[in-house]
């Protein structure tokens, strides 16, 4: 998705101002890194809890929110209950996709502690998520098409929990996205997801946006 001043879209709600009664976004606090940890492992495998096919909760969070968190914080939003402050749902994103790759791969020879610590290997279920995820990497599933990453260099992460889906937050969280990446002049940006949520093409935030598909692979699961 190219980001010019010229193209027109929706524009985001206001910062802490709440897209329907009862929820709104804001931005992210230290404070909210256990919730949006929990709602990843939550949602993991097409929007339900990843069970058999993630090797461990905690990797699983490590892997794909801490460089978001940590890293880039100023770019994470949550979605907030107004009545009793629970973290319901999180967009997490960052300028450029390259910046991202270089911190989770900092995160490495911790994660690999972990594995060794627990013994994961050991273990039918996480050995088979783990060679699963070990496969997916050699063959470069998530690799980005050549030049993409010039031309499109920011990306976002995001997970809502079932009870907030269907009204309208995701498209919400992805617009203050949007228009935080063009206010600071970022070109354009790119998504990917697996070929087996049958849900994402289809759902109300990728149909109201600007996303042209770039390329695919069958993914191995």
């Amino acid at each position: 998705m190219t980001l010019d001043s010229s193209t027109r879209v929706a524009p985001a709600s206001p910062v802490g101002v709440a897209p329907r009664p009862g929820l709104r976004i804001r931005p992210y606090r230290t404070d909210d890194r256990g919730a949006i940890r929990q709602i990843c492992t939550d949602t993991a495998w097409l929007g339900g809890p990843g069970g058999a096919h993630i090797p461990d909760d905690w990797l699983w969070a490590e892997f794909w929110t801490r460089c978001f968190t940590d890293g880039e914080p100023e770019h994470t939003w949550v979605v907030e209950c107004a009545i009793d402050t629970r973290v319901v749902g999180y967009l997490s994103g960052t300028v450029d996709s390259r910046r991202a790759e270089h911190y989770t791969r900092a995160l490495l020879p911790g994660i690999v502690r972990r594995i060794w610590r627990d013994r994961l290997w050991l273990r039918p279920g996480p050995r088979r998520a783990l060679l699963g995820m070990l496969a997916s990497l050699l063959r470069g599933d998530m690799r980005l098409p050549r030049g993409v990453a010039a031309a499109y260099p920011a990306t976002f992460h995001f997970n809502l929990l079932p009870e907030v889906r269907g009204q309208g937050i995701g498209t919400r969280l992805f617009r203050t996205f949007e228009e935080e990446m063009r206010r600071l002049g970022v070109p354009g940006l790119h998504m990917q997801s697996v070929d087996v949520n049958p849900g994402w093409r289809s759902s109300a935030g990728v149909r109201h946006t600007r996303f042209a598909m770039s390329s695919r692979s069958r993914s191995l699961c």
